[in-house]
């Protein structure tokens, strides 16, 4: 039997109050009704569809429904207060079929339709828009220790806290029918029996929600300084590797990037005895290596799928989107760097070209199957259908460099049930030469092959399986997108691709950026749904790393000027940034994002950012943020084994940061190596650059030596210098010495 918060405690409330005599019938009847003092001054009969207005492709794709969805904001709460109606949310995500087949359903199906309609005002939250409510969504799910799952059904109150839940995730017909009703009929009836209890006890279990959620600052006995962070949390991340199994201890359903950039990072390092650097170092490349030939990557494109749902990478949610692939782009170039690997920094390169032309240039975001996205032929493939679509030679080359196998080659530790158990994935552990070597044919004939099959199967691929896209861009997309793009330009000293950079940066502060209004996660163009905190945060941090790399104090103002800002909207006296601004909250719910621990956080992030920028300006709100990061993060850490890493990664610039100030002429040739060598990601990772010139935004700069040559660059820590170079090879020598020891 499912079961439901604040139903039970409901339940148990309405048997006391109805053994009870100590009140008035009267008494009764008007606690019951929470809307007794007030009258009906909507007729829910009247609202009409909003969604032509909707902000995504997905939502606007519901503006011819009978529902009469309505737009998820503030109005939506006076809705239900007027027609004295709780809150039908369906929150969907547009990756995949499944919100897409349920909310179509919910149409179409008349019993249901009529049903919802008839009791609540009905609305659509789409995730990309409102990712804050699909962490609620991930928080209602863990109190009843279930899975969440998109899409999923919330019922909220009239004050915008939830009632109940059920995360629907993909299903259909007379399940979803059972799902739909049973719960509409259970909120049916606490609604007509104490519509005041049900929205008093649903505020009340929000109040305590909150509290649950409330990040703990307070200092510990023994404070725990970012250097010994740094350096207990990456050990421990290192010892979770296994060898056996290429991966972090079974992490399932998780794309580890942030942590395989930590475990880079610290090979690097010299906080880290050797032997801990060298397993670091291994399971970074082991596990970039899993995750560029496994069966997460679309080898017949080159992109990437969204995520994995098994603890490997053989069963991929098969969606796509521009934000994740990005990402990615992004490690395999920084990855690459710091283990000096050129595969995967062309791989990152690649990866890049292709999102730019495919998905920038066509305004996609995300890319999803309609229907079964495990459809044989399509993504999972019947050894059958190969022998169909590839002449035998083919087949022959396939088999090798796609690990295939006619009876399957999913393992059963990934397919218990036997689903998959005589479909293959393509996996490309094989390189060309050692299919070559075993088929005995030359390298050229057989990459000649693969661009063969490659073409056949995704031609093949295209004509089984339809697929639906979404053009919304967000901020956070295009900031994604910039991070990689100035990797590539750090990489390869293209003025080309610093133009292209520059235009993304551009875009984002022309369209999502109004100085007097604040960032905006959707083009303020086109509506205003304001930026989250994290948002906020990786655009701070991609402009202010677009400022190291040119160091035009344009970048750097816009950076603060953002940052600035979303401290102001965010902030609060604890001094870790909230995912919300409170004015912006439908839900009743100050939520902060703290939680990841292989992913990404607006904790980490934000600590990303004004750790470098701190180093910079030396604004005490900013240290003052840091501290509180720094002390949650402890208070966290003490009983985990491993704990944030885009946090820990942003403990390797140490308690005061190494700070590069560039002295001289930075045009000149050597100026520009200069800046080339210290963005390099084996360095820029432990260190912040700045010019030596003044700057109402930089901190003044005393007791340098002066500058030596045409240019120079010394290395600052605490304000003391720790030496000077005029050459890239001493600056590289001095690099190493402080950074690795060596």
């Amino acid at each position: 039997m499912r079961t439901y918060f604040s139903i039970l405690p409901l339940l148990y409330f309405l048997q006391l109050t109805s053994c009870s005599d100590e009140k008035t019938k009267k008494e009764k009847d008007v606690e019951k009704d929470y809307f007794s003092s007030t009258q009906t001054t909507d007729d829910a009969n009247d609202f009409k569809n909003e969604m032509a207005t909707g902000e995504t492709d997905f939502l606007r794709s519901l503006s011819n429904h009978q529902i009469a969805w309505q737009k998820w904001n503030h109005r939506i709460l006076e809705k239900a207060k007027n027609t004295q109606r709780p809150i039908f949310a369906l929150l969907c995500s547009p990756l995949g079929s499944a919100s897409r087949t349920v909310v179509d359903e919910l149409n179409e199906n008349r019993a249901l339709r009529e049903l919802i309609s008839s009791q609540a005002v009905c609305t659509v939250i789409d995730s990309s828009v409102n990712p804050e409510i699909a962490n609620l969504g991930y928080r209602l799910s863990n109190e009843e220790k279930r899975s969440a799952a998109f899409p999923m059904i919330i019922w909220f109150s009239h004050e915008g806290s939830p009632i109940a839940s059920d995360p629907v995730g993909n299903i259909s017909g007379s399940k979803l029918k059972v799902i739909v009703s049973n719960l509409a009929n259970v909120i049916e009836d606490l609604w007509k029996k104490s519509s005041r209890y049900t929205v008093e006890n649903s505020r009340s279990e929000n109040e305590k929600r909150q509290l649950r959620i409330e990040p703990n600052t307070e200092e510990l006995k023994q404070p725990i300084t970012r250097n010994e962070l740094f350096q207990k949390e990456t050990r421990q991340l290192s010892s979770l590797y296994s060898f056996g199994d290429k991966n972090l201890d079974f992490i399932g359903g998780l794309i580890p990037s942030s942590s395989i950039e930590l475990l880079a990072i610290g090979s690097h390092s010299a906080s880290l005895p050797g032997d801990v650097r060298e397993k670091s170092r291994e399971a970074a490349k082991t596990m970039t290596r899993e995750l560029t030939s496994g069966a997460l990557k679309d080898h017949l494109t080159g992109s990437y799928f969204y995520a994995r749902r098994t603890d490997d990478w053989t069963l991929p949610f098969f969606s796509k989107d521009l934000l994740s692939q990005a990402k990615i782009a992004a490690t395999l170039m920084k990855v690459g760097n710091l283990l000096g690997n050129t595969q995967f920094t062309n791989q990152g390169l690649e990866l890049l070209e292709l999102l730019e032309s495919e998905w920038l240039a066509k305004e996609i975001s995300s890319k999803s199957p309609e229907g079964n996205a495990d459809m044989p032929g399509a993504f999972l493939w019947d050894y059958r259908t190969l022998k169909k679509v590839l002449s035998p030679d083919e087949l022959k080359v396939a088999t090798i460099a796609f690990s295939l196998e006619p009876t399957g080659n999913i393992p059963l530790e990934t397919d218990p049930l036997g689903d998959y158990y005589n479909l293959n994935s393509l996996r490309s552990k094989t390189s060309s030469q050692e299919v070559a070597d075993k088929l005995q044919l030359s390298v050229e004939v057989v990459s000649m092959a693969l661009t063969t099959i490659k073409s056949k199967l995704l031609t093949h691929r295209r004509n089984q399986i339809k697929t639906t896209s979404e053009s919304t861009l967000t901020v956070k997309d295009l900031a994604l997108v910039l991070r990689a793009q100035i990797l590539r330009a750090n990489h390869t000293g293209s003025s080309a691709h610093l133009d292209a950079a520059k235009t993304t940066a551009n875009r984002i502060l022309s369209n999502y950026w109004k100085p007097k209004k604040g960032l905006f996660r959707i083009s303020a163009n086109l509506t205003m749904i304001p930026a989250r905190c994290q948002d906020a945060m990786v655009v701070g941090r991609s402009l202010n790393e677009l400022y190291q790399a040119t160091l035009d104090q344009y970048w750097l103002k816009s950076a603060t000027a953002i940052v600035d800002h979303s401290i102001e909207q965010f902030g609060f006296s604890g001094e870790i940034l909230a995912e919300l601004a409170q004015e912006e909250q439908i839900v009743p719910l100050r939520q902060f994002s703290v939680s990841m621990i292989f992913g990404e956080s607006t904790l980490g992030i934000s600590d990303q950012t004004l750790s470098r920028l701190y180093a910079l300006t030396r604004k005490e709100v900013y240290g003052g943020i840091l501290d509180a990061h720094r002390r949650y993060i402890a208070r966290q850490a003490e009983g985990r084994v491993i704990y944030h890493t885009d946090y820990i990664s942003s403990c390797a610039l140490g308690d005061s940061a190494l700070v590069a100030v560039l002295q001289g002429d930075m045009s000149s040739q050597l100026g520009k190596q200069f800046i080339a060598t210290l963005n390099a990601p084996k360095h820029l990772s432990f260190l912040t650059i700045r010019p030596e010139s003044a700057s109402p935004l930089l901190t003044p700069l005393t007791g340098l030596p002066s500058a030596k040559g045409t240019a120079s660059v010394v290395l600052v820590r605490s304000g003391e210098a720790l030496g000077q170079v005029s050459t890239i090879e001493e600056l590289t020598e001095l690099l190493d010495s402080i950074i690795s020891g060596e």
